[in-house]
């Protein structure tokens, strides 16, 4: 997918493309322009969570916490990975909640998925309760990642992983809205503050 299209796709979707309004949908979807901006998400992120999912390798009887799961469209991928993996996920837009129950109501009704609302910075979960912690496409928007990690490390038991998905700080700065409170980091960057 060329940049072009990216930077075209965003501009169709809000019918207004002010960086710093998309910016603002971006980090927090809200409003009547949250199922749109959830939608084309799901189709620029796609690519990165199925090589996430593929990369974290889910075994049997996983415990993953997804934090940032948007409309929560890709979920079930991770269920078909095996059948005893227990999945939970945290995201910061009520929208996005909204949204990502509706995608996935039978496995919530099974039991296999607890989505909720919050902030990485608080995760609502207790202490080693995750094998696999993820997040795509979230890193951007801690302002100061080391209480985000602080938590991450908190709810992974010993021994867990942690998976962070990103594009490459060169190729974000096509975007006009990542002027508007985008923390970019090279890969290098981001191994270090790790």
């Amino acid at each position: 997918m060329s940049l072009g299209f990216l930077q075209r796709l965003w501009g169709y979707v809000t019918g207004r493309p002010d960086p710093e309004f998309v910016a603002q949908q971006l980090r927090k979807p809200s409003g009547k322009f949250a199922g749109k901006i959830g939608q084309k998400m799901d189709v620029v992120n796609e690519p990165l969570f199925d090589l996430t999912l593929e990369t974290m390798s889910p075994a049997e009887d996983d415990h993953i916490l997804e934090i940032g799961f948007g409309t929560g469209k890709y979920i079930h991928r991770i269920f078909s990975a095996n059948k005893g993996i227990r999945v939970a996920g945290v995201d910061y837009s009520e929208k996005m909640l909204e949204m990502a129950k509706q995608h996935n109501r039978a496995s919530i009704a099974s039991g296999r998925l607890d989505l909720k609302l919050g902030s990485s910075k608080a995760l609502p979960f207790p202490e080693a309760t995750f094998d696999k912690v993820f997040c795509n496409m979230v890193i951007y928007f801690w302002d100061d990642p080391e209480p985000h990690l602080q938590e991450i490390r908190r709810v992974l038991k010993p021994g867990g992983l942690f998976f962070t998905g990103i594009r490459r700080r060169k190729s974000m700065f096509a975007f006009p809205f990542v002027d508007h409170g985008f923390e970019l980091y090279t890969i290098k960057e981001w191994q270090e503050i790790l």
